[in-house]
């Protein structure tokens, strides 16, 4: 038995490669393929479909080829179909909310151009065009088409996985492979790679495959956050969408061209400026990239914002134009932020460093000779210029929303209008199916409205700040109605709203509800030196009729672009009139509608802008303790059902 044992070969320790057999004529025969999915047509004729590409065999042998589409949002059993349903049944929401707002507001004539399409059999796209809905994602051939030109997968999946923002089509990466540098030593151990807490319907689409940016720019040699040009791109173009055009800081077509051409020593375009402007711009995109504290939303962009100041400590403090426009931008989002404070001691640094290059007067010395004597180019008196008006714009501003002195007096030279005459504005992104006929922007003309409104401002800072009004309320009701009448003369001056309404445009808009809330700030001011109550009633009726003009344009905003993309200059805005309107939800009256826009817009910029969470929050507490003082709507709005 023992010679027999040794005499045993041995096994192997691992096993060995796999076999690999022939193949013979018998394994070669192909198997009839499971059709996962038939086209319309078939479905329709409850007939036998031989499966996609389209056309199948039986709409060949029915003669109906041009009818074979094949659709797999229709099959239930599919992801992409709980996609579809959701989608839809938003977009019916929305279309009945905008009809809703229409027939509430609108005038007689607008509301019987809608009934007058809905009695006319018009489609839902028709009445959705009529009732100025952004979104029309209603099923169309076209939908269909590109549907059925993409089923030829094997499970029938549309969508690419990925939780990438829907802007950012052009790469599609896992979380894991996010690229997130770290610069800012304060921070380092806070930052983490997003994953696994994404919207799982946040996929990138064939709709955002298709979405170019409106600027296409590099992210290298700018930025170290991200290497993706895609998503700076994505980033710049929403910038200059939405944010740029009333708070002008730069010259749009000077700094895009200067980063395109990659050039750090430009004196236009520099890393902290850039890093700054992509801080800004991503309050607009859910990519996960832009994300430093996942678990908080209002934090986004603030890795973009850490470089930022990362780059500005190491300039310590040297004075040029790409300085100082940086600092203006990181005070906007300190301030969307909730961190105002913090905001104003960037904006004074900004003031400094103007003075410093002589952008601006002195106020111990108007008539003082300017110090920077040296050739300069058009371009550069023109963003000179630009950024001059835009420090006084912000310093106002912000003056008047912290109740700080504004020690600031108007630049050294008059506003330019020059330039900028040749750029058109387009709702970007362009994410649902209207086409929106490309208009100007406007932008020399903004300029003069915002540089008009600052000289008003900072006419109203002087009287709350003059220690002869404080004891005198008639004297500064006397001198109030000079700055009052010259917001009154100023809206005027620009389109009405109903005018507006029929050609919307969003910066004519924004800047209206600019100055509607400059008005509501001086009848506040006035209401606190009351104390007598002697013009309290006459003003609060003032205050709120101004309240239902703010509210008239939000809703037109609204119903032109939706409320996904909405400009940060309207957080200060609807935040003003939240915190006075939230005292008074017993006694709203007439002013309930209004509410329930302004209520409706602090809700979707409570998810963008930290600074707008807190009134939301208010307004949440008291609606727990006496829900039944809320609007219904506004309860919904809460309840995340409307």
């Amino acid at each position: 038995m023992g010679h027999q044992d040794k005499s045993k070969p041995f096994l192997p320790l691992a096993p060995g490669p796999p076999r690999i057999l022939p193949i013979q004529a018998s394994m070669a025969v192909n198997r009839p393929k499971k059709n996962s999915t038939a086209c319309l047509a078939c479905k329709t004729a409850k007939r036998k479909c031989s499966g996609p590409p389209s056309p199948c065999k039986a709409c060949v042998s029915a003669n109906s080829e041009n009818d074979c589409h094949f659709d797999p949002s229709r099959d239930l059993r599919r992801k992409v179909a709980v996609k579809r349903t959701i989608q839809e049944l938003s977009d019916v929401r929305d279309l009945l909310e905008s009809l809703l707002s229409t027939v509430r507001f609108a005038t007689p004539d607008k509301i019987g151009e809608v009934v007058g399409v809905i009695k006319g059999n018009g489609s839902m796209r028709d009445i959705a065009f009529a009732v100025g809905c952004p979104v029309t994602n209603f099923a169309d051939s076209a939908s269909l088409s590109n549907a059925s030109q993409l089923s030829n997968s094997e499970d029938g999946e549309q969508v690419l996985e990925s939780p990438m923002c829907e802007n950012f089509g052009a790469k599609a990466r896992r979380p894991s492979e996010i690229s997130v540098v770290s610069t800012s030593p304060k921070i380092d151990h806070h930052i983490e790679v997003p994953g696994g807490t994404f919207d799982p319907f946040a996929r990138i689409s064939l709709e955002s495959l298709c979405n170019i940016p409106l600027y296409e720019v590099p992210a290298k040699p700018w930025t170290k956050v991200t290497s993706d040009d895609n998503m700076v791109s994505v980033l710049v173009s929403l910038y200059f969408t939405w944010d740029h055009p009333c708070a002008q800081f730069l010259d749009q077509g000077i700094f895009v061209e200067h980063m395109k051409s990659r050039d750090v020593e430009s004196e236009f375009c520099t890393p902290l400026l850039v890093n700054s402007l992509l801080a800004m711009a991503s309050a607009h995109c859910d990519s996960p990239e832009n994300y430093l504290h996942t678990a908080n939303e209002c934090f986004r962009g603030e890795v973009f914002l850490a470089e930022a100041e990362r780059l500005w400590k190491a300039q310590e403090g040297r004075p040029s134009l790409p300085n100082i426009q940086a600092l203006l931008l990181m005070c906007s989002v300190l301030s969307c932020q909730g961190k105002a404070n913090l905001g104003w001691l960037m904006l004074q640094q900004a003031v400094q460093l103007a003075r410093d290059m002589d952008l601006l007067i002195l106020p111990e010395a108007p008539n003082s000779k300017h110090m920077f004597k040296y050739d300069m180019t058009p371009d550069m008196e023109h963003v000179r210029n630009i950024t001059a008006w835009g420090i006084s714009s912000l310093n106002g501003q912000m003056s008047m929303k912290l109740k700080k002195v504004a020690t600031l007096s108007l630049p050294a030279t008059k506003i330019d209008t020059g330039g900028d005459h040749d750029f058109d504005w387009t709702p970007y992104p362009r994410s649902n199916h209207i086409t929106y006929s490309t208009k100007r922007a406007h932008l020399p003309e903004v300029r003069q409205g915002l540089a008009e409104l600052t000289d008003i401002m900072l006419h109203i800072e002087k009287l709350r700040y003059d220690k002869e009004l404080n004891s005198d309320f008639d004297l500064l009701m006397a001198r109030a109605e000079v700055p009052y009448h010259q917001l009154q003369e100023w809206l005027a001056a620009w389109p009405s709203t109903s005018q507006i309404e029929k050609e919307p445009i969003s910066q004519i808009l924004i800047l209206r509800i600019k100055c509607v809330h400059v008005i509501m700030h001086l009848i506040e001011m006035l209401v606190e030196r009351d104390y007598q109550s002697s013009k309290t009633a006459q003003l609060q009726e003032t205050w709120f009729n101004q309240v239902e003009e703010m509210a008239q344009c939000l809703r037109i905003h609204r119903q032109s672009y939706g409320i996904k993309h909405i400009p940060s200059q309207l957080a200060d805005s609807v935040q003003g009139a939240l915190r006075v309107l939230v005292h008074r939800l017993e006694d709203l009256g007439e002013a309930k509608h209004a509410f329930i826009e302004l209520y409706r817009f602090g809700v979707a910029m409570g998810q963008k802008f930290k600074s707008t969470t807190v009134i939301i929050q208010t307004i949440q507490s008291l609606s727990s303790d006496r829900s039944a003082i809320m609007p219904k709507q506004a309860i919904a709005i809460l309840n995340g059902s409307e």
